[in-house]
């Protein structure tokens, strides 16, 4: 009687590790977000997930076209993460999420009837390339037509040519053009200048305490670009929203070049990046200006805007310092990449998110463009 007591016991008792072990193997989805893309030849609305390890999608559309389901088996919702979501109604009606037993489903009400060919899904790893980390992306093409396309300046070597990312993108890196286009008189007046603000869409950048790099760049630039405009400068800005420029999820290759690609394609007579700085220590600090002597005026265009970016700022000044950076040697005209700040500090990230700031950099570097062209880049 005992023997046969036990048995059914230890059995029981084999079984009671599985179950938490079972539990915890379950992915959770620790962050949902969108975001309509209009930089591809379609125009589309992405949803990417955040997962904490791997899972494989499965895509569902129904009989009639109007409901979207991509089912995570085995992946939950994490406790802090919204389930219901908003997206541009052009494209998307809602998005919920619903978790089962067996898994966790993504549901996307469309407004216009969709097929397997307007749905693309697809796992990225995760965000910091850890290897159980991963993205789960579902992306839904525009059917209405309504979604604005960007052009990127009608130059067909630049941007994406299809809405998928399972493939490797690869792009030909033309070589410095020692021609001289670019154009050293006196004024701002009609001169062709492009304004590059660092990152975007998928490459958020440096991310700080309170906000990222991505939309600090983007901000300063574009006051940058008011001010060139009303002093008569034709501007070209390699992005103007929340975009990645050549394509989401890229590589720094591709998203670089398609940079230089604008600013080639328009014959730019000058080139500023705009990027913020960040380091492992809050205590680093200061503005610097990048350049490399690819053409006799590169110095000079580095120069005159970092010395008016120091008067218009209580940062330290961390120099004009010569680099390597993809943007400086690929631009056919002379280029300066700014560092206005670390974003990693908590005082300067702080100020650089203040109107006051943004619109000091700003106009700090309009006068140094004004004072490298007034004198005829030397």
């Amino acid at each position: 009687m005992k023997k046969l007591f036990i048995l059914p016991l230890l059995m029981l008792l084999c079984l009671i590790p599985m179950l938490p072990a079972q539990a915890a193997s379950k992915a959770e989805i620790t962050s949902v977000r969108t975001a309509t893309r209009n930089d591809a030849n379609v125009p589309f609305v992405r949803t990417v997930l955040e997962l904490d390890s791997k899972v494989t999608p499965r895509l569902f559309i129904d009989e009639d076209g109007k409901y979207v389901t991509v089912t995570l088996p085995n992946a939950k919702i994490a406790k802090n993460v919204e389930k219901k979501y908003n997206a541009d109604r052009n494209v998307v009606s809602r998005i919920s999420l619903s978790q089962r037993s067996s898994g966790t489903d993504v549901n996307i009400k469309v407004p216009r009837a969709v097929t397997k060919s307007d749905v693309n899904v697809f796992t990225l790893p995760g965000t910091d390339k850890a290897k159980k980390e991963c993205r789960v992306v579902i992306d839904v093409n525009d059917k209405s037509g309504k979604v604005k396309q960007w052009m990127h300046w009608n130059d067909a070597k630049i941007g994406i040519d299809n809405t998928s990312l399972s493939s490797t993108y690869s792009v030909k890196v033309p070589s410095y053009s020692s021609s001289r286009s670019y154009k050293l008189t006196k004024g701002l007046k009609d001169k062709v200048i492009c304004i590059d603000p660092g990152h975007g869409g998928t490459d958020v950048g440096a991310i700080g305490k309170i906000s990222q790099e991505k939309n600090i760049t983007l901000a300063i630039s574009k006051k940058i670009a008011d001010l060139l405009n009303d002093a008569g400068a034709k501007v070209i800005m390699t992005r103007t929203t929340d975009v990645d420029v050549y394509a989401p999820y890229d590589a720094a290759a591709e998203e670089l070049q398609a940079r230089c690609n604008i600013a080639n394609a328009a014959k730019a007579d000058a080139f500023v990046s705009v990027h913020i700085d960040s380091f492992s220590s809050a205590d680093a600090r200061g503005v610097t200006a990048y350049y490399n002597s690819k053409t006799p005026h590169d110095y000079s265009l580095a120069k005159y805007i970092h010395n008016q970016n120091m008067q218009a700022t209580e940062f330290p000044d961390r120099g004009t310092r010569t680099a390597n950076f993809y943007v400086l040697l690929h631009t056919n005209m002379p280029a300066v990449l700014l560092e206005l700040g670390f974003i990693s500090n908590p005082t300067e990230e702080r100020a650089l998110n203040s109107e006051k700031q943004q619109q000091n950099f700003a106009e700090s570097i309009v006068k140094g463009l004004a004072d490298y062209f007034n004198h005829n880049g030397r």
